[in-house]
């Protein structure tokens, strides 16, 4: 949770490098013969192993703890195998990225937040729930390291001395590493521990959370109508509070942007007020402006922005300049980028994107879009953003 997962991927991949790379420098070093009865290939197998061994536990720590503090899964992904629930049954979906991810998340399958009651225990359960995956691996790593350790003790087994041998020295480093990633806390990736420490004290983080996730739910459309009052409200006047102190944190102009997309999807009759103070705030700063294009992860507000200003008479024509101007800076070498574009050059009428549009196929609008692709909530406002745009060229023509 709370990770932006192609970051996450990555840092795991480099745990996975490093735990290999220890294991292998440890065997290198002068050690009994008790523990090097093993091949190159059987201590890479085994690492392997313990690394699949370590992310799942980190995984299954955090979706215990949801469900342990009433809070239902949606989906767990561990390396290539996603477990999905699906019209109340689990599923098992094999490579669901088309490619072989090394990290893991786990989705909660949120229920509406109707008052400050069921937010206020939302937010005990969510905390605990990103605690718990460090916590797991922390207990893992003593359940397996104390155990090898007394079965090395009590064994004249060359063979599974090895084996436990390597296991311990690998568990350590993948533990390390997981402990590490989980301390970190930037402008586009944060950790568990901090994530916890915010959940803890921020309501206004878990309720952001809470609200955008529920394009996850298996009852996202009635999870995201409920919402619609009390959080909806809620977090509508946090952001008030936030515009006072000109923040642009990455995390609050996602916010922004998600009010922007449920505007142009319909879902939201009339923008609220301050969400469009924060666009002009945004509009009169270039610089801050300037930092969303900067950003793979941003890079989709800046479109919205862009085509929200675009309906305004005073900006219009800047709108268009800076989406020319961005054209030239940044090329559709990605599926995300290739569908943004379509898309805005449809809507600023440049081109007729109309079959590109309707087909839900080419929907894109993540970093991370290889898992979220596999819930059905993540299609449902673009869907209803390309009927309208669609529907608007229709009837100019």
């Amino acid at each position: 949770m709370k990770k932006t997962l192609t970051i996450f991927l990555i840092s795991a991949i480099i745990g996975g490098f490093v735990g290999f790379l220890a294991a292998s420098i440890s065997l290198s070093i002068d050690i009994p013969s008790k523990f090097t009865g093993l091949s190159t290939a059987a201590n890479i197998f085994i690492i392997i192993c313990t690394y699949l061994l370590a992310v799942s536990f980190h995984e299954l720590g955090h979706a215990y703890s949801f469900s342990r503090n009433g809070i239902n899964m949606r989906a767990v992904l561990i390396i290539f195998f996603l477990f999905i629930k699906e019209k109340g049954r689990w599923q098992i979906r094999f490579r669901p990225n088309n490619v072989t991810a090394l990290g893991g998340i786990a989705v909660p399958d949120l229920e509406p937040v109707r008052n400050e009651s069921e937010l206020i225990k939302m937010q005990s359960g969510y905390a605990k729930a990103l605690i718990a995956g460090p916590i797991a691996s922390v207990i893992l790593w003593c359940i397996v390291t104390l155990s090898s350790i007394l079965i090395i003790l009590n064994t004249s087994n060359v063979t599974l001395s090895s084996v436990l041998f390597t296991v311990i020295i690998s568990l350590t480093f993948i533990t390390l590493f997981f402990l590490v990633t989980s301390l970190i806390k930037n402008e586009i990736v944060i950790g568990d521990f901090p994530a916890y420490k915010l959940a803890k004290k921020n309501r206004f983080f878990v309720a952001m959370q809470v609200y955008q996730y529920a394009l996850f739910s298996s009852k996202h459309e009635q999870v995201t109508n409920e919402n619609s009052h009390f959080l909806r409200n809620f977090l509508i006047n946090g952001l008030q509070e936030k515009l006072g102190k000109q923040d642009t944190h990455i995390y609050t102009i996602a916010l922004v942007d998600n009010f922007i997309t449920e505007y142009f999807s319909g879902r939201l009759n009339e923008l609220p007020q301050v969400v469009w103070d924060y666009a002009d705030f945004l509009w009169r700063n270039p610089e801050e402006l300037s930092k969303l294009k900067k950003s793979e992860v941003a890079l989709s507000i800046y479109f919205h922005l862009l085509r929200l200003m675009y309906t305004k008479e005073d900006s219009k024509e800047k709108a268009l300049e800076l989406y020319m101007n961005l054209k030239e800076e940044v090329k559709p070498k990605t599926p995300m980028r290739k569908y943004l574009f379509k898309q805005t050059d449809h809507a600023f009428g440049i081109a007729d994107n109309s079959d590109f549009l309707l087909n839900k196929e080419n929907i894109c609008i993540s970093p991370a879009h290889g898992i979220w692709k596999n819930f059905e909530g993540y299609y449902v406002d673009e869907m209803e953003i390309n009927k309208s745009l669609v529907h608007s060229t229709e009837k100019i023509v």
